[in-house]
């Protein structure tokens, strides 16, 4: 993958969905303006709701539905309507200035509670699109038709509903079909109520222009997402012989099989060898989930952000299938490639010469301590490595004890064992601490900093 190309398209993704929000906001802000007077109470609902629903517009490209795994983004569908419960509930409740309000609040997110449970538990994943879409067509419709939600409101609502059905389902076809009903709600609802007519054109104006502004934005990013995947295709095509059928499956299926791996080898944490042979053992399907993984936007941005600290030579400590270390090659960085031997490691040489860069592939501890005594490294990456070595301040001291002089220590330790990734071992360790008191250097950004972040990146100088 040239990350360089993926850059570009980024950057150009973000252009157009600046433009694409600045067009939704006018149309919005003139629906507000056409519903006459409204209590400042709906329109702070109103102004958050079309924030929201533009900042989403705005990051379109880095959805999870960008994946190689089909029903990933049905399960992100189901995730985040569970924060749009919680949205309507806090929000509404807080918003609701009567008895009456109140009511409807609570019974709207126990709707959509209801259904959430409900199409997960009874529906096929590939159908969840189009059945949270008519829950929320059945909810909204009623609510506009009954004259309880003002039709601005109802609205946006509406668009908002167009724009998560769409970015979780299919494409043309069903950005119409959403579209269209969307639309004949909000003409029904004009007619029932007799409301002003060019009200009724500029709400159904927005709800057309969110579904071409959808189908626009989720399709370039689509184009894009399959291109990298048809590039991706031919390499492990071409490296294992696998037919695409084949591989498609191993994508879909290679974490839930190292996990399973996992759980019958269970190896103690103490038996280093065993569980050095074991990663030797399963690196063909590691092979598959890494690639799988560097195929999501998620992970392109990740990736993006992190070969901004290069500097010098520079070493990937568990580089899996070399994906870091091509990019930075491609830049002229020298680099070294080290992870257990295997299928991994293989077809990250395979890449290396199919490209015509030079790639140093260290074996052992000893070799990355013979190149540190010639040059050292200026810059280390280690990423989704460390929680699975059994000695961490053992790792983090040999690793840093690598570094040249103003050397740069890029990793993360994500947390310890789940479900899905029982091979995680559980590490209580200060970081910080540990590092800090031999003499490294926090160098996180403010953003790395953020206690929220899921993602535990830490960036020291030697």
């Amino acid at each position: 993958m040239d990350y360089r190309e993926q850059q570009e398209h980024l950057r150009s993704s973000r252009a157009y969905g600046a433009i694409c929000v600045f067009v939704f906001l006018v149309i919005a802000g003139l629906c507000l303006g056409l519903a006459g007077q409204l209590s400042a109470r709906l329109t702070v609902a109103f102004a958050l709701v079309a924030l929201a629903l533009a900042g989403s517009l705005y990051y379109t490209p880095d959805y999870l539905h960008l994946t190689v795994v089909p029903d990933k983004k049905q399960r992100w569908q189901v995730k985040i309507r569970w924060r749009i419960v919680a949205a309507v509930l806090v929000l509404g409740l807080l918003l609701s200035s009567t008895n009456q309000g109140r009511f409807i609040v609570l019974a709207a997110s126990a709707w959509l509670a209801i259904c959430n449970v409900g199409i997960k538990k009874l529906a096929p994943l590939r159908h969840y699109p189009a059945w949270f879409f008519a829950t929320d067509l059945i909810m909204l419709g009623g609510l506009l038709l009954a004259a309880e939600i003002n039709l601005s409101f109802g609205s946006l609502l509406l668009a908002a509903a167009v724009h998560l059905a769409i970015v979780t389902g299919s494409l043309q076809a069903f950005t119409i079909r959403v579209g269209t009903w969307a639309v004949l709600t909000i003409v029904f609802s004009w007619q029932l109520h007799h409301n002003d007519l060019k009200l009724m054109l500029a709400c159904a104006a927005l709800l057309l222009i969110t579904s071409v502004i959808n189908l626009f934005l989720v399709s370039r990013a689509h184009k894009k997402n399959q291109m990298n995947i048809s590039a991706a295709m031919r390499e492990l095509v071409e490296f294992t012989g696998y037919t695409p059928e084949r591989i498609r499956e191993l994508w879909e299926i290679s974490n839930q099989q190292l996990a399973k791996n996992w759980e019958v080898a269970a190896i103690p944490q103490e038996d280093r060898e065993r569980m050095a042979e074991w990663y030797r053992q399963n690196s063909e399907l590691y092979l598959f989930a890494i690639s799988a993984y560097n195929l999501e936007y998620k992970r392109i941005k990740s990736n993006l952000k992190v070969i901004r600290f290069a500097r010098g030579s520079c070493l990937d400590y568990g580089a899996g299938n070399g994906e870091i270390l091509l990019e930075l090659a491609r830049r002229g960085h020298p680099v070294t490639y080290f992870d257990v031997e295997g299928v991994t490691m293989r077809f990250a040489r395979t890449r290396a010469q199919q490209h015509g860069l030079t790639m140093n592939f260290a074996r052992t501890k000893d070799d990355l301590k013979a190149a540190a005594q010639q040059h050292g490294f200026d810059t280390i990456f280690s990423f989704d490595v460390l929680e699975h070595l059994p000695d961490l301040p053992g790792e983090l001291t040999f690793l840093s004890s690598l570094l040249a002089p103003n050397g740069v220590f890029v990793f993360d330790v994500p947390a310890g064992s789940t479900k899905a990734h029982p091979m995680h071992l559980n590490h209580n360790l200060n970081v910080l601490d540990f590092l800090s008191a031999r003499g490294l250097k926090d160098r996180r950004s403010f953003s790395l900093r953020m206690p929220f972040r899921k993602e535990e990146k830490y960036v020291f100088e030697a």
